[in-house]
């Protein structure tokens, strides 16, 4: 229950399932910022003992706390899962979901994603939250596999409650862009720090960087080389995202490939306006008229990007507002229905259909 966002939205599902009266058991290796959601979620939470993710005593505990709960459907959670919760729930022949949070260019080849991808052609339902996602799936499942796409949830109730924030090292009447995710070469960083050496001697504005990642040290590194000490801040993981949001002139993600971004959701629930790469997972959700977008590997378009936000508020505003108008159907509760759906239709099929997927 780490602080990445496919575990902030397992804990939403959880939640709006539960308010559905539905029984959910959730079963987790280890705690940490999420774990706080997941335990007012109501869902019943089951910590499995675990000396490393390649525990062999994971598929075990799987396989008996399987049989001992008797569910009606397991809906698998992340690549692990997908594997060591996905073959204990066949191996007691329970329909198995696996939840597909990226897209095709997560995988390179090995033989983990390997075996992972030959999952598909055992489960019941693949359910991507990107079309991308379920792409990926297109010639990895046996006819019988049911496939959706079914987006992340926004709890815009709460997002609309979160304040300004008020403690950013700018002080108030500075600009201030933002970066938030994790710190890892798929977020395509560099590009982004190239981006901010041409724009940051042009406009008068501060960055702030929000996230955890391996490349953390390139990032410290660059700003003390270039002397941006007072003009780049690094928070890390914050729960008050949506707060600096709200306060951020523009947020910039130039990642090279997604699921369903969370960031850039927030960001639209925020009204907060937007320059983000030219991806097929960003163009399922924005276009011109909603956010700038720009080639992923051009600095030179990223920072005009940037440059054009800050110089012509106004419009920014209007791509934030229409991008906002966007954002009402990600609801948690709906999300959930559809989940619910997907359970209900699987749960119909004839005991044939469901058996003759799970051998």
């Amino acid at each position: 229950m780490d602080g990445g966002g496919a575990e902030r939205q397992l804990t939403y599902l959880a939640a709006e399932l539960e308010a559905l009266d539905q029984e959910v058991h959730v079963a987790v290796i280890s705690r940490g910022v999420n774990w706080a959601r997941m335990v007012t979620s109501g869902a019943t939470i089951h910590q499995l003992r675990a000396g490393g993710v390649h525990d062999p005593r994971l598929f075990w505990q799987l396989l008996k706390l399987i049989r001992s709960i008797d569910p009606d459907i397991v809906q698998v959670w992340l690549r692990q899962m997908d594997i060591l919760g996905g073959l204990a729930a066949l191996a007691l022949r329970k329909p198995v979901i696996i939840s597909e949070r990226a897209s095709e260019s997560a995988y390179p080849r090995s033989f983990k994603h390997t075996v992972r991808s030959s999952m598909g052609r055992f489960t019941s339902a693949i359910v991507s939250n990107s079309g991308e996602g379920d792409r990926y799936w297109s010639h990895r499942t046996n006819p019988r596999t049911l496939r959706y796409v079914i987006p992340n949830a926004i709890p815009l109730s709460e997002i609309t409650q979160a304040p300004v924030a008020q403690d950013l090292p700018a002080p108030g009447d500075r600009r201030v862009v933002m970066f938030a995710g994790r710190l890892e070469p798929q977020k395509n960083i560099e590009t982004l720090l190239d981006a901010l050496q041409v724009a940051l001697p042009e406009d008068d504005f501060d960055v702030v960087c929000c996230g955890v990642g391996t490349l953390r040290a390139r990032i410290v590194e660059w700003i003390g080389r270039n002397g941006l000490e007072d003009r780049v801040t690094l928070i890390g993981y914050t729960p008050a995202l949506w707060s600096l949001m709200k306060r951020a002139s523009v947020l910039v993600s130039p990642s090279l490939f997604e699921g369903s971004p969370n960031v850039v959701l927030e960001a639209m629930a925020c009204r907060c306006p937007l320059v983000i790469s030219d991806i097929p997972e960003h163009r399922a959700m924005l276009d011109e008229a909603a956010a700038i977008l720009v080639n992923p590997r051009s600095a030179t378009q990223l920072a005009a990007g940037i440059r054009d936000v800050l110089r012509d508020p106004d419009a920014a505003l209007r791509r934030a507002d229409a991008a906002f108008a966007r954002i009402q159907r990600f609801t948690p509760a709906s999300i959930a229905q559809q989940y619910l759906d997907v359970y209900r239709t699987i749960l119909a099929r004839p005991a044939a259909a469901v058996r003759s997927a799970s051998t």
